[in-house]
Parts: structure tokens; C-alpha cells; sequence
């Protein structure tokens, strides 16, 4: 019987999970509507412990009503797709017409129409379990803590294999399927087992009943523990809030991460439970409730040190890891153990002090089902306030920080409220007077009383401890981190200087600048999303590509996904009328703000309209059709972001488009493979039969639409060239519409043969989200595409090709567009010594050319062609810096390749050019770069001759990260 109840917990946390995503395809993925949906599960199962827990008093079998319940929800599992499309109906229907911000009231009522059955139903197995088992009020905690810990540790089983294996093999509706098959076996062992196993209770007298060490607990106690439960209930969903963001921070907010920090916080919950039923009777259950509520604020207090340093831990440990898919379940492995070092302790304590309050609030063993009904409910009221607020409320007002402090004065006060209210020396029991129940010694107080000291100093002493842990914290690692904390510490306090900080619903976002390069970032939970730097080129052209390629002029453009608005600046560089921005977390709107210099005011702009929200949930309730839409989300590794690369998606969109109208999606390779990206490109055009793919190296973006787009050289010359369109592309050295049509890669057809035949990512079976994980922890850099502008007939079906035709490009445009390739591009990318070429071919005699050409060619390690342009130029006497900076390398390199004991290199000359050169130039990084490893080339003593200030050899270092 206790598998049944073990499977029971397994199933529970499979259908919490595929009913989240379920409805979070429908209402959304914000904040609101993940509180909704928690807070509905909850309340149902509050709502059935309490119902069903008074059935079970009154049945002959409680196993029996046990077994009628999980019959129940198995058959609801199955019928729950149909059930939430007549729901999801009605929700489009009525939700267009009530104000953005009060739609958490139809939010609730699909959720609450959608899962009160099955939650009820869930709500009342374990009332009705203690109700079989329980014999005596003093087995009541034992089985409780029994029947609570096996229940919690099939949960977090439960979760584990839902989240890591089942959803992503099979989807979502085949694993409710099979959860429900596992359901109904278990309703038939369960009536099954209740023929020939009668209730602990069936025939034990009432007076043998109430027998024993533990009898009822005063009204006083009762009240406490109630309130303790509740207490408790709303410190757990608090946390849980907390930590859950915390560790996004450090571990990446990637499904897989959500799903490992979830089975930690069941088991320790579990693990605790198991202890209390291991215990002997002899200890007063509400004495026991508050000591569980102090030694869960001195873990935490002792554990908040630790919490700072998470980032440089968890990296040090994951730079000894090989980056292959033999190493990913050991990467989980370590998540994993993280997840447990934070979470274990703390939630060990919440597992232990459910049981124990309840057992106080046990007054009958007779009426145990209702009794225990009633303090679920409590601890449900504590849970649902805790998931709402502490998501919605308390973290965008005071933070991660804040949030602990909360948590720590609700545990001390419930720690308080069980120490008054137990007996002083006397025990609970018949015979104990009321006035020892009464009378409260101070003293019985002083644990509360040192755990607020420790709390007051540690939670004091460590303000501001949110902030730095987001400035640390980097989910990308390239290179060895650190030996020590205070290192990192010390080079983010050097290089990082934070300008903005705060926790909304969604994510935690920081803005800092590098005062370094002069560029300013934005980080959402410990992820660099946006930047002035790097990404700047990405932004904008996403931005204007979709208006350029327009065959008319788009008025209404919906923009998924804010960043640091560059991408809206882009969009409203254009005469534009009507500008949706929508953007889940409300703090990326603030941080956006300060990105004014770069966007153009955009969020500011009159013609920008703010909407926070989930984008799939905005487009379905959208009344507006849309002649463009530009989504550029974050990375689809991240939880709930893959959403917005499937099909169903993509035919949100396509129903809000005009007949003309375009959309504008952007998608990475870096950190990716082929076959993911074909995934999202094939199911990209499994909606819109027509598409072309642009700009590279390391993103895509990708111009679809129902009719092909005619290119209309003159048209997009004309829009370019608008004062404030020239302005914005200029930034990025895209001058003119040859320099545009070079970042085409796919033609339509070309596009079509890349993405080839395959799987389509749906809402049912998102093998993005669980796929792009993966990928990103094998973090390979160089996915190619197939890109037509190295295709061996040249790219026939590019734009380029026909324009090239009538408009041969002149010097001044191939230099324009090597200085824009070589720019965002590696430097041995065929493609930056392909332009180059071109140059070089249109300026035979420009040193820059010639300079180009053979810095490309160095790249490549074609050290022939490089020494046939890089020698000469030097001989004529070339003195740039950038050209004697090429040209030490190239020495370098023959150096390398070419001396023996037999064929010595003379390098004299060209390290007094060196030299020379870098003297004129001392702040040239270039330079001084290339001159220190000509010196490493050398002997020892070779580059100490001659000058006090020769540059030192390079170190020898740990190569960096993949």
C-alpha cells in the first residue's frame, strides 16, 4: 500500500508539470499566470483534502475511497485536452474585452475550471490513507509523517523523470496519457487491497483510541499550530520563489535546471518527513513543530555566505567537465548536487514540521480526516499567499533579499506561537492543568530569541549580497574561472561597474557598464541579453530588414521581446504609425530606458505602446492585424522561450498578419547544431510558405511570409536612405544595398533545401526546449548553415547575384562591407577573405587592400599569400600600426613553422621594427599583443636585449573554455 501511495505522488507531479505547460500555452508564461495556475493547484488540493477528509471519517473503507479517488483522476488526465479546449474557447473569447490588467480574473477561472476536479480528487488520498492506517492519536503523526514523507519522495521521483525523460520523448499529452494508465492500475490494486484490509481503526474502542502517550492538544495549542501551519505553508512557497531564481542566476533558467531545483525541494521535504516518523513519541509534537522553524532560519543564515559564492563554485566545478554528450548527465549530476546544497537543509526542516503541527491539530482519531482536511486547509491558505505574493508582490518591491528577510520573521513568529502555546514541563495530556498550559516562561523563548540575533546579523551584514551575485554570475564560460572568490570579486569590481538593479515577477535584471570598451549590457538572470557591443549589429538589422524587404510601407508592427530596445529604435527609424512592444518582464523595460543613447528613446517614442506580458498570450488576444512582426526572444534554451519557435506559434502569427505582412524572426547557431536550427527553420515553413534567411555569422534572421517578396532595388535604396534609417545602419557599416544583400544567406529555395524534411517543434512535443540545453552545454561555436554565398555555383537565388548585375560594386563599397564583415566576424571566416578579395581586386594598389588580404590570409594560415602582400608593403615602408602588427605575426608564425637546428630564423630586424613602431604607439593593444608573441618565439634573453621596456613573454595558460 505504500507504493500505491509512492506511484500516487510519482503521477501528481507528472500531471502538475504537463498541465503547467498545458495552460501556460494558453494563459501565458508570466509571472501572473504561473501564481494563477500554482495558486488553483493548491487551492484544489486544500479544497479536497478538506471534503474528502470529511468522507473518510464517515466511510467504511477509506482505502476503498482512496482507490475511487485516484480512479477519478486518471480519467479526468484523459479527458483533460478536450476539457481545456472548450475552456480555451471561451477564454478567447471573452478576454479580448477586459482590460489588460485586470485578466487575472479570467486567468483564474480557466485555471480554476480546468484543475479543480482533478485536484480536488488528489486532495483527499492522503486524509484518506492517515484515516486507514492511523489506530490511536498516537500513531496519527507517526503514519502521517509515514504516509507525508512516502508520498513526497514519489513527487519528487515524479518530477525528476517527467522533466528529464518522459516530457521529452514523448510530449506532453502521451505522458498524461501514460499517467493516467498508471492511475487507473492504481484505483484497481487499491480496491483491490480494501476487501482484505480493513481501517486500523475497525474495532479498536474509542477509548483505546484516544490511549496512549500523545492525546488532545488545548484549543490554545491548536490555534498555534494552525497558525503555524499556515505560517509555514507561506515561508515554503516564498522560498521556493526565491531559490528558484537564485539558482536560474547560477545554473542557467533552463527547463532542466527548473526540474532539478524542483525534486530537491520535494526530496529534503520528504527526507524530512521520513525523519519525523523514525522518531520515538516522546517529544512534544508543537515544541518539535518550533524547533524545526529555528533550525530552519539558522540554515539558511548559515547558508547565505554560500549563496554569493554559488557562481564561482558551480563554474570551478564545471571547468573540470569535457564539453561532450557522454558528460551531460554528469553536468545534471552536478546541477543536481547544487540544487542539494542549497535547498536540502532548509526544506529537510519544512518536511519535518508539517507532520508535527499537524498531529497537535489531531483532537480524534475518529475524525482524523476531517481534522487533518482542516490543517491542509491552513497550510494551503499559507502556500497559495506565499506563491502569489512572494512572486507578484514582495519580489519586484524588495527583491531576493527582501524575500529571505520575510521568510525569516514569518519562521521566527511561528517558532514563537508553538513555544508559547506548548506546556511548560507538564505533558499534553488529559491530566495537565490549564494554568501550566498557561504560563509561559520567558525563557522558554531564548532559541527564537538567538536565531533572530544570528538572522539580524547575518541578514544585516550582508546587504546588497543580490547584486553582486547577479554581477558575477556568468551562465556562458569560455575561459578558467578563477582560483578564489575574492579574485572574481576583485575582476568584476574592476571591469563591471552595475548602473541598474532589480526582481520583477520574471527575471532579475542587471545593467552594468564596462568602462573598459565603453560598452553598457543587460543581464537577465545572470544571461547577457542585450548589449551595445557585439549584438549591436543583430538588433538592427532585425529591426529594419523586415521594413526594407516590405512591399509597401508598414504602419502597425508588433515587436516581440524589448532587450535594450535597439531593435524597436531600428523599427521607428522608419515611418512607422503604431508600435506594440511586448516584453514578459517589466524590469527589461526600466533597464531598456537606459539604453537611450542606442535605442533612440524607443520605449519613450509616442508611437511605442508597452505591453508586459507573454507574446503567444498577447498575439492570441490581439485584435490588431499586424504588416510586421519582429520576434527576437531570448535564447530558446531558456525555460519557456521555445515556446515562441513553434508551430503553433507561427500560426498565432500568421493569423495576425495582413494579407502582405511579414515576420521577422530571429534565431542563434552559437551554442547550437545544424539540426536544431533546421528544426526551427523547417517548422518556420511547415506556416509561411515563403522565406529567406540573413545576416551571420553566429545569429539568423529569418524574413517570412505568405507571398515571396519582390525585390525592389530602388525601394530599398529609398528607405535606407532616410535620415534616420542612414543614421542607424551606418553604426554597423551597412552604407548602401550592396553592403544589405551581402548578409543574405538562404534564398527561398535554398532555405527550404536547408531545413530538408523532419520533425515539427509543437506545444505538445517542444523538442527545442529540451534539446537546446543540451547544445548549449556542448556550447559548439561553429554551426554552419549552408550558406549560399559559398554555395559553388554563387548563390544563384540570392538577391545579391541579380543586383550585382546592374550595379557592380565600387572600391569604396567592398571596403565599406570588409570593414562591416571583418568586424562581426572571426577573422578565418572564409567570408572576411572573401570581401577582402573583392577589395584588393577593385584597389590593386591600396596598402589597405593589400592589408586586408593578408590579414585574412594569416587567419587561415596561409602564410605564402600573406607573405606576398604583408612583405612587401613593409619593404615599401609601410609604418601603421596595424600593418607592422600583421606583419610581426606573420613572422611569428614562419618562426614557428620553419626553424630548426638547421634553418635558423633571423628576427632581429624585425623585432627592432617591432619595437619601434610599438614606441610610437604604446597604446595600440594590437601591436603590443603581436610584438610579445614574437618574443615568446624567441629565445629567453632574445627580447631583454637592447631595451629596459621589451615586452615580457606571454605566460603559459590554460587554453580557454570551449
Amino acid at each position: 500500500m505504500a507504493a500505491l501511495l509512492f506511484l500516487s505522488g510519482s503521477t501528481a507531479l507528472v500531471y502538475e508539470l504537463v498541465w503547467s505547460k498545458y495552460l501556460g500555452n494558453v494563459l501565458g508564461n508570466s509571472g501572473q499566470a504561473h501564481a494563477v495556475v500554482l495558486a488553483t493547484f493548491m487551492g484544489g488540493l486544500a479544497l479536497g483534502a478538506s471534503v474528502f477528509g470529511r468522507t473518510a471519517d464517515r466511510v467504511k473503507s477509506p482505502l476503498a475511497l482512496y482507490g475511487l479517488l485516484e480512479l477519478g483522476v486518471g480519467l479526468y488526465a484523459l479527458a483533460f485536452p478536450a476539457v481545456l479546449r472548450v475552456l480555451e474557447a471561451g477564454w478567447l473569447a471573452v478576454a479580448p474585452s477586459v482590460p489588460e490588467g485586470l485578466r487575472v480574473g479570467p486567468r483564474l477561472l480557466v485555471a480554476a475550471l480546468s484543475l479543480v476536479v482533478p485536484t480536488l480528487l488528489m486532495g483527499g488520498t492522503l486524509p484518506a490513507l492517515v484515516r486507514h492506517f492511523a489506530a490511536s492519536l498516537a500513531g496519527v503523526r507517526r503514519e502521517l509523517a509515514r504516509l507525508y514523507a512516502i508520498n513526497s519522495l514519489g513527487a519528487a521521483l515524479g518530477a525528476y523523470i517527467a522533466g528529464t525523460r518522459l516530457v521529452p520523448a514523448i510530449g506532453l499529452s502521451a505522458s498524461a496519457t501514460l499517467a493516467a494508465g498508471l492511475n487507473l492500475l492504481l484505483a484497481v490494486a487499491a480496491l483491490a487491497l480494501a476487501r482484505s484490509h480493513p481501517p486500523a481503526l475497525a474495532g479498536v474502542r474509542e477509548g483505546d483510541a484516544s490511549g496512549g502517550d500523545e492525546v488532545a492538544y488545548p484549543r490554545r495549542a491548536v490555534r498555534a499550530a494552525l497558525w503555524g501551519v499556515l505560517l509555514s505553508g507561506f515561508t515554503s512557497m516564498l522560498y521556493q520563489v526565491t531559490w528558484i531564481r537564485l539558482l536560474s542566476i547560477v545554473l542557467g533558467a533552463s527547463t532542466y535546471a527548473f526540474t532539478l531545483i524542483l525534486t530537491a525541494f520535494i526530496l529534503g521535504i520528504g527526507l524530512g518527513s521520513f525523519w519525523l516518523m523514525t522518531r520515538k513519541e516522546g517529544v512534544d509534537s508543537l515544541r518539535l513543530y518550533g524547533r524545526t522553524q529555528v533550525a530552519l532560519v539558522v540554515s539558511l543564515c548559515v547558508a547565505l555566505p554560500l549563496y554569493v559564492r554559488l557562481p564561482h563554485l558551480f563554474h570551478r566545478a564545471e571547468w573540470l567537465l569535457t564539453r561532450t554528450l557522454d558528460a551531460w548527465p554528469v553536468f545534471q549530476g552536478l546541477t543536481f548536487a547544487f540544487c542539494c546544497a542549497v535547498l536540502l537543509i532548509p526544506t529537510f526542516f519544512m518536511g519535518a514540521a508539517f507532520p508535527a503541527a499537524a498531529r497537535v491539530a489531531t483532537a480524534k482519531v475518529s475524525e482524523v480526516g476531517r481534522q487533518l482536511g482542516g490543517v491542509y486547509l491552513w497550510n494551503t491558505v499559507g502556500t497559495i499567499t506565499g506563491s502569489a505574493l512572494g512572486g507578484l508582490v514582495l519580489m519586484p518591491w524588495w527583491g531576493m533579499e527582501g524575500n529571505f528577510v520575510a521568510g525569516v520573521v514569518a519562521n521566527l513568529a511561528a517558532a514563537a506561537l508553538a513555544f508559547s502555546a506548548a506546556p511548560a514541563k507538564a505533558k499534553a495530556n488529559a491530566r495537565t492543568p490549564s494554568s501550566a498550559l498557561s504560563s509561559v516562561p520567558w525563557r522558554a523563548l531564548w532559541p527564537v530569541g538567538l536565531a533572530a540575533l544570528l538572522a539580524v546579523v547575518v541578514l544585516g551584514g550582508m546587504r546588497g549580497w543580490a547584486v553582486r551575485l547577479s554581477s558575477i554570475a556568468s551562465i556562458r564560460m569560455h575561459q578558467k574561472p578563477p582560483d578564489t572568490y575574492a579574485e572574481l570579486v576583485r575582476n568584476m569590481e574592476r571591469d563591471i561597474r552595475p548602473v541598474f538593479y532589480a526582481d520583477d515577477t520574471f527575471a532579475t535584471v542587471l545593467v552594468g557598464d564596462v568602462p573598459r570598451d565603453g560598452h553598457r549590457f543587460m543581464k537577465l538572470n545572470g544571461k547577457v541579453d542585450a548589449s551595445n557591443g557585439s549584438d549591436v549589429e543583430t538588433q538592427v538589422v532585425a529591426g529594419h530588414l523586415g521594413v526594407l524587404l516590405h512591399a509597401r510601407e508598414p504602419e502597425n508592427v508588433l515587436l516581440v521581446g524589448a532587450g535594450a530596445a535597439i531593435t524597436a529604435g531600428s523599427v521607428l527609424a522608419h515611418p512607422v504609425k503604431h508600435l506594440d512592444m511586448v516584453e514578459i518582464s517589466p524590469a527589461v523595460i526600466d533597464g531598456a530606458r537606459l539604453f537611450k543613447a542606442d535605442n533612440r528613446n524607443a520605449v519613450d517614442d509616442p508611437r511605442t505602446h508597452v505591453h508586459v506580458d507573454d507574446a503567444k498570450t498577447f498575439m492570441a488576444l490581439a485584435s490588431r492585424k499586424y504588416d510586421l512582426v519582429v520576434s527576437v526572444p531570448s535564447n530558446p534554451w531558456v525555460a519557456g522561450v521555445s515556446g515562441l519557435f513553434t508551430r503553433d506559434f507561427f500560426q498565432t502569427v500568421d493569423r495576425h498578419l495582413t494579407d502582405d505582412g511579414v515576420l521577422v524572426q530571429w534565431i542563434h547557431t552559437y551554442e547550437s547544431n545544424e539540426e536544431l536550427i533546421r528544426l526551427v527553420v523547417r517548422t518556420l515553413r511547415d506556416t509561411f510558405p515563403h522565406a529567406t534567411t540573413w545576416l551571420g555569422p553566429h545569429d539568423l534572421i529569418l524574413v517570412a511570409s505568405r507571398k515571396p517578396l519582390v525585390f525592389d532595388a530602388a525601394r530599398v535604396a529609398e528607405r535606407m536612405a532616410r535620415t534616420e534609417a542612414k543614421k542607424d545602419l551606418d553604426r554597423v557599416d551597412l552604407h548602401d544595398v550592396f553592403a544589405l544583400l551581402s548578409k543574405q544567406v538562404h534564398s527561398d529555395a535554398g532555405q527550404l533545401a536547408f531545413a530538408g524534411p523532419g520533425p515539427i517543434n509543437t506545444d505538445d512535443h517542444n523538442v527545442l526546449e529540451y534539446a537546446s540545453p543540451i547544445a548549449f552545454f556542448l556550447a559548439d561555436l561553429d554551426v554552419r548553415v549552408k550558406d549560399e554565398r559559398r554555395a559553388p555555383e554563387g548563390g544563384p537565388g540570392l538577391f545579391l547575384h541579380d543586383y550585382l548585375r546592374n550595379h557592380p560594386p565600387t572600391a569604396e563599397q567592398a571596403a565599406l562591407l570588409y570593414r562591416n564583415i571583418e568586424r562581426f566576424h572571426a577573422g578565418n571566416d572564409p567570408m572576411v577573405r572573401g570581401v577582402a578579395t573583392l577589395w584588393r581586386s577593385l584597389a590593386p594598389d591600396s596598402p589597405e587592400a593589400a592589408l586586408a588580404v593578408g590579414r585574412a590570409a594569416l587567419a587561415q594560415n596561409d602564410l605564402t599569400m600573406a607573405a606576398s602582400l604583408l612583405d612587401p608593403e613593409v619593404a615599401k615602408g609601410g609604418r601603421s600600426p596595424e600593418l607592422v602588427a600583421a606583419w610581426l605575426q606573420l613572422v611569428t608564425a614562419r618562426a614557428w613553422a620553419t626553424r630548426t637546428v638547421w634553418t635558423p630564423v633571423a628576427t632581429d630586424a624585425a623585432l627592432a621594427l617591432g619595437r619601434d613602431v610599438a614606441g610610437q604607439h604604446p597604446a595600440h593593444e594590437g601591436l603590443q599583443k603581436a610584438l610579445r608573441g614574437l618574443c615568446g618565439a624567441l629565445p629567453q634573453n632574445a627580447c631583454a636585449k637592447g631595451s629596459a621596456n621589451a615586452p615580457k613573454p606571454p605566460p603559459v595558460v590554460t587554453p580557454g573554455g570551449p
